[in-house]
């Protein structure tokens, strides 16, 4: 790790005595961290600092993370949509959509935000914090096909059997391929579940799997969001001016109504390589949904909208 680091000093940074800035999540603060470590061995000028932007929500210490609002935004929305589209069906139907999130399940929950007058919201909502049991979920299904005629779940790609297992591991030919940072790959698992359904009871299920689009449509930004961005990254070079290093920006949430957040340099050795989860009194004992608690943490950050420039009929992009 010693000579990547001395190699990507030399060849990222001119001028020795300019901070320097990484904009990410857990993988990028672990490298803020490596990179002010080497940098204190060596006494160097430069002057490290993080800021937090990841859809995951699942940095430690801070309130929340930049992209996540956004995330959530997109989510609730799909969400709410697909909800009212399966109820005009005159026939028991049911969709699974699956929602990123390994080990976190912030994304997953904020799918419960499609709850409104106009919207019943998610049937059931199955977080990674919680065991999941195959046997108890059928018999949710079970009891609530009885019920309702039209069913919608809400699932983390990460969820995990008693045995420690991801769920889509049950999969006959799943993929073992790993990213760079060894992350085993996820997914299969809405589709896993609708098969698993339809082979119980006899009707058809459908795997919605929202993958990357959770993180890459930009027309359904929350304008809370967009100016925490901008905040963040702002009091992080306020702090490497005044000779801060190895921190990373945090928000504090002084208050929800109105919402209100302030934001400190913090301690990157406290926060690198910690995950930030769902809290267990967010979650229902039960392990099927989130509890109102989580609606007023969430809300707030999916407030407000930047309505994007159409040309031709679609949003336009900034381009070089």
């Amino acid at each position: 790790m010693r000579n990547g680091i001395q190699g990507f000093l030399k060849n990222r940074i001119v001028d020795l005595s300019d901070p320097f800035f990484y904009i990410g999540g857990n993988d990028s603060m672990d490298t803020i961290q490596k990179l002010s470590h080497y940098g204190n061995m060596t006494n160097s000028s430069i002057r490290f600092m993080g800021v937090p932007k990841t859809i995951d929500n699942d940095l430690a210490e801070t309130d929340h993370t930049p992209g996540y609002g956004s995330a959530a935004k997109f989510i609730a929305t799909v969400m709410k949509e697909i909800i009212k589209d399966a109820n005009v069906y005159d026939r028991q139907n049911m969709h699974i959509v699956e929602i990123m999130g390994r080990n976190a399940g912030w994304l997953t929950a904020s799918s419960v935000l499609s709850k409104g007058e106009d919207c019943i919201g998610p049937d059931l909502i199955y977080l990674p914090e919680k065991t999941f049991d195959i046997d108890s979920f059928l018999a949710t299904v079970d009891n609530l096909r009885k019920e309702k005629q039209s069913i919608v779940i809400a699932v983390s790609e990460g969820i995990k059997l008693k045995d420690g297992r991801y769920v889509c591991e049950l999969i006959s030919n799943q993929s073992q391929f790993k990213d760079s940072f060894g992350h085993a790959a996820l997914g299969g698992t809405a589709q896993f579940l609708s098969n698993t359904i339809t082979n119980a009871f006899g009707f058809k299920a459908r795997a919605i799997e929202l993958n990357i689009l959770q993180r890459c449509s930009s027309h359904m930004v929350s304008r809370v969001d967009i100016t925490e961005a901008f905040v963040a990254g702002g009091h992080a070079v306020e702090a490497a001016f005044r000779g801060e290093t190895g921190k990373m920006i945090i928000f504090n949430r002084i208050t929800n109504n109105p919402y209100q957040c302030t934001t400190a340099p913090f301690d990157i050795n406290k926060i690198a390589n910690i995950e930030k989860k769902v809290p267990l009194e967010w979650i229902t004992e039960n392990g099927t949904y989130v509890s109102p608690e989580f609606q007023s943490y969430a809300r707030p950050l999916i407030q407000a909208e930047l309505s994007p420039i159409m040309v031709d009929g679609l949003p336009s992009h900034l381009y070089t």
